[in-house]
């Protein structure tokens, strides 16, 4: 049996069980890629009882939930606590009694300083020797301008436990997966067998087809322009007045290029007066998102590459929305970047510092638009290696790299019963033990 230990709760009406959508898939897709060889994949987490039926339905409109059958999708969902709080490591420890004699790997879920009481269980469970498979997010950084010095230093002490905590619990995991560059760095050197594990963005049906991307490149001629796109906010830090200046001297080298850019902000009025200043009133736009995905991807499958800002350095999420079109990506000499595209071989890397070179060179790709269509098929191929599908195909290589075997052949692939295990935990009533 394949356990996640979580503090991230889910939703119960009546004996129906509600999961966010990442939730949701993030399970169908472990499932199908560790296909059984640890037993059945089993949700430990924290169950929240909504009585308001009229919310329920909304967040399941809105997406933000959706019905999950655990019967069906052959996933176990069973609640720790009955509602959140109070929380804390003896709770764990006393779940981890209970629920991992059929246990075959533990998958402890690191999503912010709360979670530590997962690891603290784990490591007062003297009967627990289980692989285990750590998985660390980075805490998004939220707004502390408006809290309080108590609640300031209240967090930065909660944050050093998690990190001593995980600190531990990486030096004591079979195979250690992390969200970022930054938590690779800071936790590799305790780590075992460390690797990073991005949640990719898209999946193997939002790929534009090679059919279908190819159809797009033969349809371009001379007389159309070269269609770039850009995506960034309307502020003065990211730098879309230096996008502008390109494109002036791109049409400077007599290039037939444009670009629509989509972004909200401040900056807005004064970009529109740098773009009428250079006379680029036809050439560069300012357009709106669509209101919907479906839209949105059409939207995006117009455009022939994607223009970063001399400024932004982007991370990978950016790059497969784009790869997902074919869309190659004309970036700057970012270190970030370059490795990217030296991997993906799909995009251009412009100078960074020297804007007219920069102009000289889209007005290159748009004269000999045939490098275009390399590029484009090499996005395209690189959305494919970085899907859902092929992030978790690795993802179960590097499980059954790290755990060969089934540790635990000889004993059922059974749970206790929900009903008979809070009748001997005090843990799983949601009461303080």
């Amino acid at each position: 049996m394949y356990l996640i230990l979580t503090c991230q709760p889910y939703q119960l009406h009546g004996n129906q069980v509600y999961l966010t959508a990442d939730r949701a898939r993030q399970l169908r897709l472990l499932r199908n890629s560790l296909d059984g060889k640890f037993g059945q994949l089993t949700l430990l987490a924290p169950s929240v009882v909504d009585g308001s039926e009229s919310a329920l339905h909304a967040d399941c409109d809105a997406g933000r939930l959706q019905a999950f059958n655990p019967a069906n999708e052959e996933i176990r969902v069973e609640p720790v606590l009955q509602h959140i709080l109070p929380n804390s490591p003896g709770h764990w420890k006393n779940i981890l009694q209970s629920f991992t004699q059929s246990a075959c790997v533990l998958q402890p879920e690191i999503n912010s300083a709360a979670d530590a009481v997962i690891a603290d269980g784990i490591f007062q469970s003297t009967g627990v020797s289980h692989p285990i498979v750590l998985v660390h997010s980075d805490a998004s950084s939220g707004d502390h301008h408006s809290r309080s010095r108590t609640a300031l230093l209240r967090d930065r002490l909660a944050h050093r436990r998690c990190r001593r905590s995980c600190e531990r619990l990486a030096k004591r995991s079979e195979l250690s997966l992390f969200s970022s560059e930054s938590s690779m760095r800071q936790y590799s050197k305790y780590a075992r067998n460390s690797r990073i594990f991005c949640e990719p963005s898209i999946s193997n049906d939002d790929v534009i087809s090679e059919a279908d991307l190819l159809k797009r490149l033969c349809c371009d001629t001379p007389s159309l322009p070269l269609r770039l796109v850009s995506h960034a906010p309307l502020e003065n830090k990211y730098g879309v007045n230096l996008s502008i200046a390109i494109i002036r001297y791109a049409r400077n080298f007599g290039a037939n290029v444009s670009l629509d850019i989509y972004g909200q902000g401040f900056q807005r009025s004064e970009l529109q007066y740098q773009i009428a200043k250079l006379g680029l009133t036809r050439e560069v736009r300012f357009q709106q998102h669509a209101s919907n995905a479906t839209e949105s991807l059409q939207q995006q499958r117009q455009y022939d590459a994607m223009l970063l800002t001399p400024v932004i350095d982007c991370d990978l999420q950016p790059f497969l929305s784009c790869y997902s079109s074919g869309l190659p990506m004309l970036g700057f000499d970012h270190s970030c970047f370059a490795k990217q595209i030296a991997a993906d071989n799909a995009g251009i890397i412009l100078p960074q510092h020297d804007l007219q070179r920069c102009g000289q060179q889209i007005a290159e790709l748009e004269l000999h638009r045939g490098q275009l269509i390399e590029i484009s098929l090499s996005a395209r191929q690189a959305a494919c290696r970085h899907s859902r599908e092929s992030w978790y195909a690795k993802r179960a290589e590097w499980t059954l790299d790290a755990i060969p075997r089934f540790p635990r052949t000889s004993l059922p692939d059974v749970l206790p019963s929900a009903a008979s295990a809070q009748q001997h935990d005090p843990a799983l009533s949601g009461l303080p033990t």
